[in-house]
């Protein structure tokens, strides 16, 4: 008699999506295309949120050790307080995807590949809005309004940003403050800075690090019947990663411009990067994604990738 070989069954992989605050619209964005992704390339994505908290995320890989996870895709809360829950990672043989903040440097042993954007350069691309709407002027009084402070990501767009506005001695950083990612502290933050700085000519320019950030700044710029734009007596506001509010604002002249950093393309780029590793593949060990500015020159192109 002749036996029929039965095809092996591929075993679903499953993967560990530990993440920070899934109420945050880019992060809820990324958790959900990796799933929805993960599930259509033969992947079991668990999610595992929390505030920006290292210590909460530090014991979420180890429980996905414990529990034998094929690989775990990670969006860092802390660039230096994971290092030994991923070194125990590495010698558990799991894999680790880093998405969006990065680690600290000379540790590129505990992770099989890094996926998202140059934080540094999205912050370049902003302080040369700035820098070419300075042009010119005697002084130029910038507020930061930053994401969580305690991220890489904030840390590495601030030190981007210095850089692209060093040449001009003129600009002058008077305010950082961490909104940590939030829509309604952004506002608050502004209505304060715009209120300590009014006897002072006002602010030129407000660097809010997401466009759901500037939102609030323009809400609060409204309200204090302050005008926004790049023009002497105007304010410009600026942001480095967009959504679809900010797309609006900059297509109205509310909002001067962003940055190319979207979440759906994040998620998708790391799924293709496990699925490439579960194949045996060779893996980029830095996935930058291309970064461009956005203004009302081109803020069209952008509407549909920007827009979550």
């Amino acid at each position: 008699m002749t036996g029929l070989l039965t095809p092996a069954v591929a075993q679903e992989k499953r993967v560990a999506h530990i993440t920070v605050a899934l109420g945050n619209p880019f992060v809820g964005t990324v958790a959900k295309t990796i799933q929805d992704e993960g599930k259509k390339n033969g992947m079991a994505v668990s999610v595992f949120g929390g505030p920006f908290d290292a210590a909460l995320q530090s014991q979420q890989i180890d429980d996905a050790i414990a529990q034998k996870y094929d690989a775990i895709a990670l969006f860092p809360a802390n660039p230096n307080a994971l290092l030994p829950a991923l070194t125990r990672a590495k010698a558990a043989g799991i894999p680790v995807v880093l998405i969006n903040s990065g680690i600290a440097s000379g540790h590129d042993d505990l992770y099989l590949s890094y996926v998202g954007e140059d934080q540094k350069v999205l912050g370049q691309i902003v302080g040369k809005m700035i820098s070419d709407a300075a042009k010119g002027r005697d002084a130029y009084k910038v507020a930061i309004i930053s994401g969580t402070l305690s991220e890489s990501t904030p840390q590495s767009r601030i030190a981007g940003f210095k850089d692209a506005i060093a040449a001009n001695p003129k600009i002058e950083i008077v305010a950082v403050e961490d909104a940590r990612w939030d829509t309604a502290r952004s506002e608050q933050i502004a209505g304060q800075l715009f209120a300590r700085f009014a006897a002072r000519g006002g602010l030129d320019a407000v660097f809010a690090m997401a466009d759901y950030m500037a939102f609030g700044v323009i809400k609060s710029a409204k309200a204090a019947r302050i005008p926004l734009g790049t023009g002497k007596g105007q304010t410009m506001v600026v942001a480095s990663n967009c959504a679809k509010m900010g797309i609006d604002a900059i297509a109205a002249g509310e909002q001067f411009g962003t940055a190319t950093q979207m979440p759906a393309r994040t998620g998708r780029e790391t799924v293709a990067t496990l699925k490439q590793h579960f194949a045996g593949q060779p893996i980029k060990k830095e996935n930058i994604l291309e970064m461009v500015a956005i203004t009302k020159q081109n803020v069209e192109t952008f509407r549909t990738d920007c827009t979550f």
